[in-house]
């Protein structure tokens, strides 16, 4: 079944490479489909070895265990990495970068996500986890989503706006078609610019850096809630609290998904000790379910 795939299919590949943590131990089996059948022939394979299905794009929101991953691992490419304008609608593929697609469709004249400029991801991340700041979302669009099922049998749905997308259990978001609103580019590359000068100066760039680690409760943000704790800068070992973003994490370098674990675990202890908040995670997590967060207690240190 893996003969058959034309992208490229490799064993025990470090999942650090693929995480912006830089961390993750390795997949067993880390596919790269070029098109719709090699997509088919993974889940097929996965289905006969009964192993589970992973999709990753840019590894924004993922802290794999130290130990990887026993699973087939999906990173989409080929003709899912492409975007296609007809007028005010786009077609774009999962494996697209969210921020590149923004930028294409600004020069174009076409906007209505200006919003979402510096979130690091893909778009069928931005999907598969319905990238949203407040009350909006990226569907908020009227996106009509593409995924496969586990069958092979290839689906679309229209997703309500401003509600969570349900695919089948082991479906993979192929991509989507979204209506944009036509504006003067120098405008929309405006509004662009505004935010990504907002993100760089309140978020660590250019580090190894998860997505936000925790979501916001209602009425609050959990960066609030953490920075109101103390925590700001502390760390255990080489893995620290942003310092200008309390609600994202930091690896100072050789730092383990063990770590990222205990310093998690003592971050929701002190929030819940402050304000009562019980902070609920929003990094997935992947090989550590059967220990969400770790027991050990390390004193936390400046940074």
């Amino acid at each position: 079944m893996l003969g058959r795939i034309a992208g490229a299919v490799r064993f025990k590949e470090p999942l650090s490479f693929h995480t912006s943590l830089r961390i993750g131990g390795p997949a067993e089996f880390f596919i790269v489909p070029q098109d719709l059948d090699d997509v088919r022939y993974a889940l097929a394979f996965a289905e006969q070895e009964g192993l589970p299905v992973i999709v990753i794009g840019g590894g924004n929101n993922m802290l794999v265990a130290d130990s990887g991953i026993r699973g087939v691992v999906l990173k989409l490419q080929g003709v899912f990495a492409r975007t296609e304008f007809h007028g005010d609608e786009a077609v774009v593929g999962a494996g697209v970068n969210l921020g590149m697609f923004i930028r294409e469709a600004a020069a174009r004249g076409l906007g209505g996500l200006e919003w979402l400029a510096g979130i690091p991801a893909t778009v069928g991340g931005a999907l598969a986890m319905n990238v949203g700041m407040q009350e909006s979302s990226m569907i908020d669009t009227g996106a009509q989503i593409y995924f496969l099922h586990p069958d092979g049998t290839l689906a679309e749905v229209r997703a309500a706006a401003g509600s969570r997308m349900k695919l089948p259990a082991r479906g993979v978001v192929l991509g989507c078609r979204i209506t944009l609103s036509r504006r003067p580019s120098a405008q929309i590359q405006k509004e662009i610019n505004q935010r990504l000068k907002q993100k760089k100066a309140s978020e660590p760039f250019a580090l190894a850096a998860a997505g936000y680690v925790w979501k916001n409760p209602a009425g609050e943000t959990a960066a609030r809630l953490i920075a109101r704790a103390g925590l700001g800068g502390k760390r255990v070992n080489n893995v620290e609290i942003s310092g200008k973003c309390a609600n994202l994490i930091v690896n100072r370098g050789g730092a383990t998904a063990s770590d990222v674990l205990t310093l998690m675990q003592l971050t929701r202890e002190h929030v819940a000790a402050k304000s009562g908040v019980m902070l609920e995670a929003e990094i997935r997590t992947f090989g550590l379910e059967a220990t969400p967060f770790e027991a050990r207690r390390p004193e936390l240190v400046p940074a």
